[in-house]
C-alpha cells in the first residue's frame, strides 16, 4: 500500500515548500511548474519514496476530492509521465477507486494532465501502470 503526501491543492496552486522538522508547509518563491490554469488535482510525494527535500518520488492524484496540505491519502500507482531529466511525475488514485492504469482514465481527465506538458520532448510521455512501476524500481528519486 502507498500513501501521498498532499503539498499542492486547488487552494494552494503554487507548489508548497514542506519543513519535516516542523511538520509544516511554506510558500516556494519559485513559480511551481504545477501552476497550470483551471489545474484541480492534488500534487505532492509519494510517503514511502522518501520527505523532501530528501530525494522522493512526485505524484498527482486523479480525483474529485478536496484535500488539505499535509493531508495523508491511501492510493495505488495507475501511470506515469517520464521526463528526460528522470524526475517522473507518477500518476495515482485514491486506493478504492476502480481503476488499475492510466489507460482507464477519462477523456477529461487525460486532458487536464496533457495541459501540465504541452511540449513532449523524445523519450517523455504518459505511459500506463506497469511502465510507472518500471521507473520506481530502476529509477532514481530525484529532489
Amino acid at each position: 500500500m502507498l500513501h501521498m503526501i498532499v503539498e499542492q491543492t486547488i487552494k494552494y496552486p503554487m507548489r508548497m515548500k514542506y519543513d519535516p522538522e516542523t511538520k509544516r508547509f511554506f510558500p516556494r518563491e519559485a513559480f511551481s511548474l504545477f501552476y497550470v490554469r483551471n489545474f484541480t488535482k492534488p500534487y505532492g510525494w509519494i510517503k514511502e519514496s522518501g520527505t523532501p527535500p530528501q530525494p522522493h518520488w512526485d505524484c498527482i492524484l486523479m480525483t474529485e476530492r478536496e484535500y488539505e496540505l499535509g493531508d495523508e491519502v491511501k492510493i495505488k500507482l495507475i501511470g506515469v509521465f517520464k521526463r528526460n531529466d528522470g524526475d517522473h511525475k507518477f500518476i495515482v488514485v485514491e486506493a478504492e477507486r476502480k481503476l488499475d492504469d492510466f489507460a482507464g482514465l477519462s477523456d477529461g481527465e487525460k486532458e487536464e494532465l496533457y495541459r501540465l506538458y504541452p511540449m513532449i520532448g523524445d523519450g517523455e510521455g504518459w505511459f500506463g501502470r506497469q511502465e510507472a512501476e518500471y521507473c520506481m524500481a530502476h529509477g532514481e528519486k530525484p529532489l
